[in-house]
């Protein structure tokens, strides 16, 4: 075969080989650097490592624990204002129940498959201020009666199903007689029929803000109503302070809402599952 000189000439100007130490790139221009830097999703991994949450699909043996987590999560004014509102709406309720307290035990007898609880669990001997807040009620044990560790619910989400597209008075309302004459239509409170889920509350332990608690319940909670086919929507009402966090989390600005609820002022939103995210093939 004929050689190729040219090749060969080419190959012959080339300089010749040397043996040096290997260059590493140096951190900064390394691609895999950014991924040793602090981020966002580690500083709230941080914040979450005392807690070690997990979430649980709320009954009605959680009924003390989500009223004490109301009155805590809201002040007194706010407080006094949502039992005065309850009353309202619930004028034949149990004597020996607040009417905060019996709105909750109706929602999560109701239908506590649509509410979820963020919970985690400690010793009194436990530090930090998870340790506080077990010394101040009789919370459940963690695996049984006997046990000292005990389960502290740190934030819940609440909520029934409505034939309205958006939050009504009546969705938020519930029947005076559910206990002896129960409905799976009626036409106040939970719609077994009813394609919106009502987002009623949302609330984290005020000791525990500012750790992302709330976003982590809100969009694990989303994702699972979506995924489970229970609805076509998610809807809720909020103030105008919420409106931009709400956003943030998939929700749309409807407008001002109708709702009497606690002197009114309220803003609907809502979260359409159009179906574009499913996925058939697992």
């Amino acid at each position: 075969m004929p050689r190729d000189l040219l090749a060969e000439k080419t190959l012959q100007s080339l300089p010749a080989l040397e043996k040096q130490e290997a260059n590493s790139p140096s951190p900064a221009s390394s691609p895999m650097s950014l991924f040793r830097k602090p981020t966002l999703l580690e500083d709230r991994f941080k914040k979450l490592a005392e807690l070690k949450p997990y979430c649980l699909l709320l009954n009605q043996n959680d009924v003390d624990d989500c009223d004490w987590l109301e009155h805590a999560a809201f002040d007194a004014n706010e407080a006094a204002s949502r039992e005065k509102v309850s009353l309202i709406f619930r004028p034949a309720i149990c004597f020996m129940c607040t009417p905060l307290t019996a709105q909750i035990e109706y929602r999560l007898r109701t239908c506590g498959e649509l509410c979820s609880g963020l919970f985690t669990s400690a010793y009194a001997t436990s530090s930090g201020t998870i340790s506080s807040i077990v010394k101040t009620r009789q919370f459940p044990s963690v695996d049984s009666s006997a046990s000292d560790r005990r389960r502290v619910l740190l934030g819940h989400i609440i909520a029934t199903k409505s034939k309205s597209p958006i939050v009504t008075d009546n969705s938020m309302a519930f029947p005076s007689d559910w206990r002896s004459n129960y409905q799976l239509t009626p036409s106040t409170g939970h719609n077994e029929d009813g394609e919106t889920v009502c987002l009623h509350s949302l609330c984290v332990h005020p000791d525990f803000h500012a750790r992302g608690l709330g976003g982590v319940l809100l969009r694990g909670w989303t994702q699972r109503i979506r995924d489970s086919g229970t609805a076509k929507r998610i809807a809720l009402i909020c103030r105008d302070r919420l409106v931009e966090w709400y956003e943030k989390n998939g929700f749309k600005k409807v407008g001002p809402s109708a709702c009497q609820y606690g002197g009114g002022n309220w803003v609907d939103m809502v979260m359409e599952f159009d179906g574009s995210e499913e996925n058939d093939d697992f």
